[in-house]
């Protein structure tokens, strides 16, 4: 019983504040705070670099990653817009000097299990004076041109769209990973 009560003693006396003490220059140093890591810059952001404080890589502070995050947002809206925007329009392609068109509809990405865009034959019309005359062979590589010509047109017009969207993710991304701002 004795020994139990020696290491009780021990325990306690070592995890008291009093329990043992220091000279006064030492208790000092010990409450002096210290710089954390983990400390948050709400309102703007802290060089990185102390030796250099007038050109340094900074971080964004909360407020900064706060107004990113609306701005991706927004961005967001914008492409889903975009994507019924275009899902709407008729896109045409033709070949055979314009005897075969095919309408070929845009089909916008469904995030995060197909993250590229479809296109999709939606309706073929064909010349009645020209399927009379065609062969076979000929008609189905008339067939594969318009279809590709139709593609290649809805990218081109996919890209056209999505150039405003290239303007704002540069605005969010400037100054991020070697990328500059927007020139204005």
């Amino acid at each position: 019983m004795t020994k139990l009560n020696a290491i009780a003693t021990i325990i306690i006396a070592a995890t008291s504040t009093s329990g043992f003490t220091l000279p006064q220059q030492q208790q000092y140093a010990l409450r002096t705070p210290s710089c954390s890591s983990t400390k948050l810059n709400l309102f703007g952001s802290k060089n990185k670099d102390p030796s250099n404080p007038s050109g340094g890589a900074n971080q964004p502070g909360m407020m900064d990653q706060l107004a990113m995050f609306k701005k991706a947002q927004e961005i967001a809206q914008k492409k889903n817009a975009l994507d019924k925007e275009l899902s709407n329009e008729k896109i045409v392609g033709t070949a055979a000097d314009g005897k075969i068109q095919i309408t070929v509809k845009y089909i916008p990405p469904q995030l995060p299990a197909n993250p590229t865009p479809g296109y999709e034959a939606a309706n073929v019309e064909i010349d009645e004076g020209y399927l009379e005359s065609v062969s076979a062979e000929d008609l189905s590589k008339a067939l594969v041109e318009a279809i590709r010509d139709g593609e290649n047109c809805a990218m081109e017009k996919v890209a056209e769209k999505y150039k405003s969207l290239e303007e704002d993710m540069k605005g969010i991304l400037g100054g991020m990973g070697g990328m500059a701002p927007p020139q204005k």
